[in-house]
């Protein structure tokens, strides 16, 4: 009895102890935003109490008792709970209570928006995620740009349209933009304009899509940088590139003031061609024809005799080139003998290139004379330096036949039989049989060959060939020649200028001049080695130039010395021939054949029209029983002009009339006067380009 009596005492003790406050839970009085705090009296009394949560609302006339109360807070901060009580009337135990009570809160910000990429630029796609939102399927979104997105989840995808600096707010509480957003700025670059193709690799002819990517605009000026026009298309362009190369194609905004874009682009060579399983057939025998790296599955053919019963429909394509489309290869066989040229263009005609290959249809009797033969090397000489094993060395047997049939023979080389052929010529036209590539002519021994043909049928003309003769070097290194060109004649006041390239290991070089072929082949010692002190350059003193022959052919040779003073490499022989120049050449115009001017140029002479008119004079400073101009055009004589009795000083004037159709051609005028042997006493160079 007496320990109950004390335990009753110990709590009135503590009840009349208490403090009158309000108590949270969490009892830290800290909360984030959106989570439900609640709040209670630690005493009561009857009366009903006001309670103020401090962001404006309230909650009013509710029971004084120690029932917990529950708010929300939407927006972070510090807020002060005040709590009134309508009556001052309290329990004994509840000892200090006031009418009043107040509370401190906390209230933290745990929710956040993110983008997806902190620099992006206009019109990029830009995620946005809403984090900790307390409504997340009911978010409205206000992209600072005048875009607005209600009713959204926690993310939402958005593209700025201009470059600038953007606020995004989102709305929590079911979109209320009532209530304080959560924020975040953005920086809106302006997009890098590039300009990209394809494909990566491109060759020779091959279509490129070239695309400017990020422009203002979408009529770009373009600018390929082959040569083409400048031309204003749309934002995707596609374009051939007719020549192999690095290029920088240019693009910019049309009528717009702005930085153009470059961007590099290399294009591969051409590797495509027309192969034939044979350059000669038989009439009804089945050629194939193949369409090599062809960059597409169908090609326009023409088999060049008209006949395509055995093919597919012929169609016409652009171009106004009509042929057969058909795989990449096709078999074809000819009724007539002759000779027919086979095109193909690939893309089914859409390429602009025509590839060509030549093939001869026989028709075979046993009739053959030989009428005209002639032998030399793959130089045009009848004499030739190589390095110790080269590859770069064949012979050739030119020939011209009466009648069609089969010519056989073989090669000599080294007074031994080489390589045996069969061949089938053609009434008219000139056959060329050339020594096999692999294994070519013998070049392991250092030292002079010869080379010689022998022909067994036809057999009725016994034909004697003469010998040609290469000269191999005991080392692998030859050095290339640059100036002068090999067979160069040169004016005697215009001293020639010696080049050539560099031979690896070369320290030193020495130049040689023989006024005949065998002392170079040999390599004599009595030959006379200059130095060269610019090492690829050699300018010849008076007295060296003087000791040169005049009016006939010189030869010369160059070779590199290591470091020992040891050969190591030598260059081939090249020939040069000097003249004394009396007559004087002179190109007064030059026209198209309508007689329309051509602007002469300084280095080269331009002009698209494939055949042009000259017109000079010739000026001899003596009298002339008769002058000879002879006219070359890339080493093919085109004209020959006889001047009859011509005066002392007196200006003959001649036209004539020579061929552009390559793109750059070099046209040469001789005089020569006529003895025996003829003398050329004129010489003049004119140097062509047909754009």
């Amino acid at each position: 009895m007496k320990k109950t009596l004390l335990l009753i005492s110990v709590i009135v003790g503590l009840m009349v102890t208490l403090l009158a406050t309000i108590i949270t839970d969490p009892s830290s009085g800290t909360a984030n935003v959106g989570s439900s705090m609640a709040f209670r009296l630690d005493c009561d009394n009857d009366s009903s109490s006001d309670w103020f949560w401090g962001d404006g609302s309230s909650l009013l006339k509710v029971a004084d008792d120690l029932s917990w109360r529950y708010h929300t807070y939407r927006n972070p901060g510090t807020y002060t709970v005040h709590m009134h009580r309508a009556s001052a009337t309290y329990p004994s135990y509840c000892n200090g209570m006031n009418p009043d009570e107040y509370r401190t809160v906390t209230i933290l910000e745990n929710r956040y928006i993110s983008a997806s990429t902190a620099a992006p630029t206009a019109g990029q796609a830009v995620t946005f995620s809403a984090t900790n939102f307390n409504t997340p399927s009911n978010i409205t979104w206000n992209m600072g740009d005048g875009t607005v997105y209600t009713g959204r989840g926690k993310t939402v995808v958005h593209a700025f349209g201009r470059a600038g600096a953007y606020r995004v707010r989102a709305f929590d509480w079911n979109g209320d933009t009532g209530t304080t957003p959560l924020s975040m700025s953005i920086t809106v670059a302006e997009p890098v304009r590039s300009i990209t193709y394809s494909p990566a690799l491109p060759r020779v002819d091959q279509e490129v899509t070239i695309q400017a990517v990020n422009f203002r605009s979408n009529s770009i000026d373009w600018n390929f940088g082959d040569g083409t026009p400048l031309r204003t298309y749309s934002a995707a362009v596609a374009h051939r590139y007719q020549n192999p190369g690095n290029f920088s194609i240019s693009a910019r905004e049309h009528g717009m003031d702005l930085t153009p874009v470059t961007r590099a682009i290399t294009i591969l060579p051409e590797n495509r061609s027309l192969v034939l399983s044979a350059a000669e057939a038989m009439k009804d025998e089945i050629l194939t024809a193949t369409a090599r790296n062809f960059r597409g599955p169908l090609v326009l053919w023409d088999f060049g005799d008209g006949n395509i019963a055995s093919g597919p429909k012929p169609i016409a394509s652009s171009g106004n080139l009509a042929g057969i489309s058909g795989p990449t290869t096709m078999t074809h066989s000819y009724s007539l003998p002759g000779t027919y040229i086979i095109s193909a263009r690939d893309e089914n005609g859409a390429s602009s290139k025509v590839f060509t290959a030549t093939v001869r249809i026989l028709g075979i009797n046993d009739q053959v004379n030989l009428e005209i033969a002639e032998i030399a090397l793959d130089n045009g000489k009848y004499y030739k330096v190589v390095p110790k094993n080269s590859k770069n060395i064949k012979a050739q047997l030119k020939m011209k036949m009466r009648g069609t049939g089969i010519v056989s023979g073989y090669w000599i080389v080294d007074n031994q039989p080489y390589e045996f052929f069969n061949e089938t010529v053609y009434q008219g036209q000139i056959k060329t049989v050339y020594t096999r590539d692999i294994p070519g002519l013998p070049v392991f021994d250092p030292g002079m060959h010869t080379v010689t043909v022998k022909l067994t049928r036809p057999g009725n003309e016994p034909v004697v060939f003469p010998t040609l003769k290469y000269f191999v070097l005991p080392y692998e290194n030859i050095i290339a020649t640059l100036a002068p060109r090999d067979g160069a004649i040169i004016k005697e006041n215009e001293i020639a200028k010696f080049s050539w390239e560099n031979a690896l290991g070369g320290s030193y070089y020495q130049i040689a001049f023989a006024n005949s072929l065998l002392p170079l082949l040999r390599d004599d010692a009595a030959l006379k080695w200059l130095d060269c002190p610019e090492r690829f350059h050699f300018t010849p003193d008076t007295e060296t130039w003087k000791a040169i022959e005049r009016n006939q052919w010189t030869f010369w040779k160059v070779r590199a010395l290591d470091s020992a003073k040891s050969i190591l490499a030598a260059s081939g022989i090249q020939e040069i021939k000097i003249i004394i120049p009396g007559a004087s050449i002179g190109i007064e115009k030059i026209t198209d054949m309508d007689g329309n001017g051509i602007a002469i140029g300084s280095s080269f002479t331009s002009a698209k029209t494939e055949q042009l008119l000259i017109h000079g004079q010739l000026t001899y400073p003596a009298e002339a029983e008769y002058l000879i101009l002879r006219i070359y055009a890339n080493d093919n004589l085109v004209d020959q002009l006889l001047f009859r009795d011509v005066k002392k000083g007196e200006k003959r004037a001649f036209e004539t009339s020579v061929p552009n159709m390559a793109k750059e051609s070099r046209v040469v005028f001789q005089v020569l006067k006529s003895s025996s042997p003829s003398v050329i006493i004129g010489y003049e160079e004119l140097k062509l380009k047909n754009e």
